[in-house]
């Protein structure tokens, strides 16, 4: 067997201990192969050790390697390349946690190396926060059976690797034998509580165990009680229904009803195991006082069998209330009385932890510290929902509501910018309306939207205020789309003018356009006095959303990612200006098209003062299971990020700048790249006669659609615009057929554009830029996945030979303009020769990817000379198999 890791051998260089894994595994698949389909056997070798020898020769088809009498195998083959991708990563993830990294501990000797005070780094780290949000995008393709798989198979790793251990070995092959035998793809459409079934998984086995970790980390470095933890999360699963018909206001509050009760089910399991160990006896450690007053008041809700039990041992008496406390809490959320004896927030709970704490010694308060810790960052509400609409929901509903009203005609929403803010203005001086009298006189839509402000009102009152906060407006492109959402806060009572608001009015602004205007937008909104008095009853704080998704499909990668950097170094100026302090929301894709890539670099890389201590990103598809489905990869993650969000926000603190903002020169360079950049995207993309219909041919966008992995339609709207397709089917179209141009198009056009001392320039502001350097990178990255040999073949499903050609002549072309131009500017002879080990874990996917894609042509070629809808079907099926594969070897699809 030893000639079949050969091409291993060549790729992992270093790393003994993860060849020796991939051995393993390459051994068990053998052995269910053998145990499970022998038939296969002798096809799986044969097919893998072509597609190893594969990488400079792909001038062949599936059926010119495989058997006529082996092509009933195709399921087997296919399933069997996936989850060897599967294993591949599971063991890569788990090297991962090993390979040396940023930590908060080195993080704070290196900054007072740089010369900063112990006391200044110790202040800043108390109040940094990390804010993740988990998205319900439909990227992640795999099934929850393979996230608790993933997750069982890498604890079983960690027990054989370097144990030995035996059980271990068998109930890996038992979970392998049972993933060999289920589908990879769901049968059923997912549904909106399926996604949060996913990620309470995740949360639950993984996530909170990294947060307690980490908070401990960071409260050993500043040496006191943490008040508040660095980390808070977020979710957009249930809240988010641009475009999703399927988030209604019934499910939202049933997804934060889901997440307060398996936060508060979480907490009486720890508390009973807590009840279950301390049972310290009062006659050998004596109770403080205050805890023996604090049973003897709440002595009556003990029945009479706990306070025998408990006479003697009060610790367990007090965990007992404490069990009853958050049990009602339960109970309240469903009834209409009043339930005695209840926690009402978060913090009264964790006055009792203290108050244990305080009495019983260090090592004894060990688990209830970190009890106490989960408590400060998930709340009674474990992940704080934020909801997102789309303007023209909102904006109709308003129409609606002002024609009823007698504000105006039904006609508002073509009225001038001018002529809205007159209405809206006069609207918003008028005495506050009862939405529920409105209801009954609205279309569904209008009054589904003016029934979420009730909901959310509703759920702040039930679950506390942490249940929900921001109201997201999508496509924003004035400040009357705000000031729309101002005249519900205001008539729901989420805001009442001189009080704390309870909602966060959050413009996204997210094609090219609106990222220009984004500043000016802000400045209108300062300006009206409605708005400004809401601006002060949040102590001036304004969140802002800048989407990553939208940009890039309408202008191009780089182009997004310049528009973006520089909407946000104005928007710093302006919140000088105008006394503000922005609370920046990055909605970032998996994908390096849709913002993704190194989050910590992109960090780094952000303009003076856009941080200052407070990162909120989206976390999307395959990067929540890749981040944070197993434990410590998931505090690595955490750990890494707060380390360098410390980092920029002491440089942002004392005005130490590392960006390349106010240097001219470089941003006269950028804007030449971007532009240029910018024109060659939309040539292809908005100016290229027939390119719809190329999209639709030369990617399996048609399979995708197919696919149960998100709740989601792919499409806003049921045209054939590019501007109306969703930017993830999108970016996973152009992944799977493996050109990617979602990600690099263009970008070889704006730098070769450059000429004579532009030209010398590049080097030196690729040096000199972290922001240049970040996105340079994150092609160079993308490019290295790029496989244009498998292109071409798909590039023959287009059946309009005219158009075809002139596409695939434009994305060639500029495919190996950008390869020579990246290589360039990062002075390297080959991509990524200067990041080993990023080079190392893409190539090591490379056949494998390259056999589920050969796979994925044969069956679309089957597919289309199928005469009936039953076999259709069945091949549909095998299609999207294929495309869970590619998936999890490209790793980063939408």
């Amino acid at each position: 067997m030893k000639e079949l890791y050969i091409e291993e051998l060549s790729i992992i260089k270093n790393n003994q201990k993860m060849l020796d894994e991939i051995k393993f595994i390459f051994g068990e698949i053998l052995y269910l192969i053998d145990n499970e389909m022998p038939h296969v056997r002798e096809e799986f070798l044969r097919l893998r050790e072509i597609f190893l020898k594969s990488r400079k020769d792909m001038n062949f088809s599936l059926q010119d390697v495989l058997k006529d009498e082996d092509i009933e195998y195709t399921d087997e083959l296919v399933k069997l390349f996936s989850m060897y991708m599967i294993l591949i990563n599971i063991i890569e993830e788990r090297h991962e946690v090993d390979r040396d990294s940023i930590n908060l501990k080195d993080m704070l000797e290196e900054l007072k190396e740089e010369g900063f005070d112990n006391e200044d780094i110790i202040d800043t780290l108390a109040n940094i926060t990390f804010y993740p949000v988990f998205t319900a995008h439909p990227t992640e393709s795999r099934r929850r059976t393979f996230l608790e798989a993933h997750h069982d198979i890498s604890k079983d790793l960690d027990l054989i690797f370097p144990f030995g251990n035996m059980q271990a070995k068998e109930h890996l092959r038992y979970r392998l034998s049972l993933l060999l035998h289920t589908s990879l793809v769901r049968d059923e459409k997912i549904e909106v509580l399926f996604e949060l079934d996913n990620l309470l998984y995740i949360a639950e086995s993984s996530i909170m165990e990294a947060i307690v970790n980490t908070n401990r980390e960071v409260e050993e470095l500043t040496g006191g009680v943490l008040q508040n933890s660095p980390i808070k999360l977020g979710s957009w699963i249930g809240g988010d229904r641009d475009g999703n018909p399927y988030v209604t206001n019934k499910v939202m509050t049933k997804v934060m009803k889901l997440q307060h009760n398996s936060i508060i089910d979480t907490y009486i399991k720890k508390i009973e195991k807590l009840t279950r160990e301390l049972s310290i006896s009062s006659d050998i450690c004596k109770p403080s006082d205050e805890l023996l007053e604090s049973i003897e008041h709440d002595a009556g809700y003990l029945n009479s069998d706990s306070i025998k039990l408990y006479k003697k041992e009060p610790y367990r008496a007090k965990l007992t209330l404490i069990k009853k406390k958050l049990k009602n809490r339960l109970f309240a959320i469903n009834s209409s009385n009043e339930i005695d004896f209840v926690y009402s927030k978060p913090e009264e709970f964790i006055e009792d932890i203290d108050m244990i704490i305080r009495s019983i010694s260090n090592n004894n308060s060990r688990n209830l510290k970190e009890l106490r810790s989960l408590v400060l960052s998930c709340g009674f509400h474990l992940m704080k929902l934020d909801f997102r609409e789309h303007k023209d929901m909102v904006n109709g509903a308003l129409s609606e509501i002002f024609s009823i009203l007698g504000y105006s005609d039904n006609d508002f929403a073509t009225l001038s910018k001018e002529k809205k803010l007159e209405i809206i203005d006069y609207a918003l001086s008028k005495d506050r309306v009862e939405l529920v009298t409105l209801l009954d006189k609205l279309t569904k839509e209008s009054a589904n939207v003016a029934e979420a402000f009730m909901k959310i009102g509703w759920a702040k009152d039930n679950f506390g205020d942490e249940i929900i906060d921001s109201f997201i407006i999508s496509m924003t492109q004035s400040s009357t789309d705000l000031l729309a959402v101002l005249w519900f806060a205001k008539n729901s009572t989420l805001w009442r003018k001189g009080e704390n608001t309870k909602i966060s009015i959050t413009p996204l602004f997210e094609t090219i356009e609106d990222l220009r205007l984004a500043p000016e937008i802000i400045k209108e909104l300062h300006s009206n006095k409605h708005y400004r008095a809401y601006l002060e009853d949040r102590d001036n704080n304004q969140e802002i959303m800048v989407g990553y998704s939208d940009s890039s499909k309408d202008g191009g990668m780089f182009t997004s990612n310049f528009s973006l950097n520089r909407a946000i170094n104005i928007l710093m100026e302006e919140q000088e200006k105008l006394n503000l302090k922005f609370k920046l929301f990055h909605g970032r894709g998996g994908s390096v098209s849709r913002g993704g890539g190194s989050t910590l670099s992109a960090l780094l890389a952000s303009p003076a003062k856009s941080v200052s201590g407070f990162l909120k990103t989206t976390e999307q598809g395959e990067v929540i299971s890749s981040k944070y489905l197993h434990p410590k990869i998931a505090k690595k993650n955490l750990t890494k990020t707060l380390s360098i969000l410390l980092k920029k926000s002491i440089y942002d603190r004392f005005d130490k700048r590392i960006d390349c903002g106010k240097k001219d020169m470089y941003q006269e360079l950028m804007k030449k790249i971007s532009d240029q950049s910018h024109k060659t995207y939309r040539d292809l993309v908005y100016e290229s006669e027939g390119f719809m219909g190329y999209f639709k041919e030369a990617t399996p966008i048609f399979f995708i659609q197919h696919l149960n992995i998100g709740s989601r339609p792919s499409k806003r709207k049921d045209t054939n615009r590019v501007e109306d397709l969703r930017a993830i089917p999108w970016v996973f179209s152009w992944t799977q057929n493996r050109t990617i141009i979602t990600a690099w198009y263009g970008v070889g056009s704006g730098l070769e554009f450059l000429k004579g001392k532009d030209r010398e320039l590049l080097k030196e502001c690729y040096k000199e830029c972290p922001f240049f350097k970040a996105t340079i990178d994150n092609v160079a990255q993308t490019l290295l996945k790029t496989e244009m040999e498998i292109a071409k073949l798909y590039n023959k499903f287009a059946t309009d030979t005219k158009a075809r050609d002139a596409i695939w002549n434009k994305i060639e072309g500029e495919f190996y303009k950008t390869v020579e131009n990246i290589l360039y500017v990062r002075g390297e002879s080959n991509l990524l020769e200067n990041e080993d080990h990023l080079r190392q874990s893409i190539l090591l996917r490379k056949p494998y990817l390259t056999a589920l894609n050969m796979f994925q042509i044969e069956l679309i070629k089957k597919y289309k000379a199928s005469t009936y809808a039953e076999q259709k079907e069945r091949i549909i099926k095998q299609i999207s198999s294929t495309i869970v594969g590619i998936a999890q070897g490209i790793r980063n699809t939408g």
